[in-house]
């Protein structure tokens, strides 16, 4: 891995404040904001690496706060087949170099992108006779992207525990532990498959203070945004990064 020079370095800075502010805004949603434009700069198995440390740290504050109105049964649903994804996640992880995953990432992006926009508005909640279709199909989806790309995980679990029509404490603390539950769970497989080398680990080291500084801002702004501009703002950011990857 190539070093990175003063102003790359503020680059990166800027990017895990402002992600973990939006993640600390919204309970998810950081993840796909700094791994798309970290990969920008550095190897996307390192971001990956170190994000996902970097959410559970994170995850914790909003744990410790919140963890009364944590819907436990939803986790418990969600666990086993987020374990399904994570594994095949971790396959094909180990298994694609670089430069193919990253070009996956940057499609991948890009239709998150769009998703994004399309549904910058409030969507309808699924109706909850889909509750145990969609806990199979979102969940194992979730884990296997989360693994895989490090980020856009929260939106599928978003749309699984929408079906609950949980009151705002109760939805933000569950999809941050659901999050949190699945961070663990890809940190031990990159820790088994060797992806925490001591670059990864000094890379961690300078993300933390950043990181709580973002979730700090994040805390302050919550509810005191414009949510539907803010996720076009958000969704165009996506699509140029992502057109971006395509071509690095």
């Amino acid at each position: 891995m190539e070093a990175l020079g003063p102003v790359q370095l503020v680059y990166c800075a800027l990017v895990v404040i402002a992600a973990f502010a939006v993640r600390g805004t919204a309970g998810f949603g950081g993840n796909a904001i700094a791994v798309p434009l970290l990969t920008l700069m550095l190897p996307i198995q390192n971001v990956v690496a170190v994000i996902t440390v970097l959410t559970i740290v994170s995850s914790l504050g909003h744990w410790l706060g919140g963890w009364r109105h944590i819907v436990w049964a939803e986790i418990l649903r969600a666990a086993p087949f987020t374990l399904i994804g994570v594994v095949a996640g971790l396959y094909l992880f180990q298994t694609l170099d670089a430069r193919s995953l990253t070009r996956a990432f940057g499609v991948f992006v890009v239709l998150y992108a769009i998703y994004a926009i399309a549904t910058s508005g409030r969507m309808l909640p699924p109706p909850r006779k889909w509750l145990w279709p969609l806990a199979v199909v979102l969940c194992t989806l979730g884990g296997l992207v989360g693994t895989l790309f490090g980020g856009a995980a929260g939106p599928l679990y978003a749309i699984y525990l929408g079906v609950l029509r949980l009151e705002k404490d109760s939805f933000r603390v569950t999809i941050t532990t659901i999050l949190m539950t699945q961070a663990v769970m890809r940190v031990t497989g990159y820790s088994n498959i060797g992806f925490y080398d001591t670059a990864t680990l000094l890379m961690i080291a300078a993300a933390l203070p950043l990181m709580l500084i973002g979730a700090r801002l994040g805390g302050l702004m919550a509810g005191r945004i414009n949510q539907l501009l803010f996720n076009r703002i958000v969704g165009a950011v996506l699509m140029c990064s992502g057109i971006a990857l395509l071509f690095k």
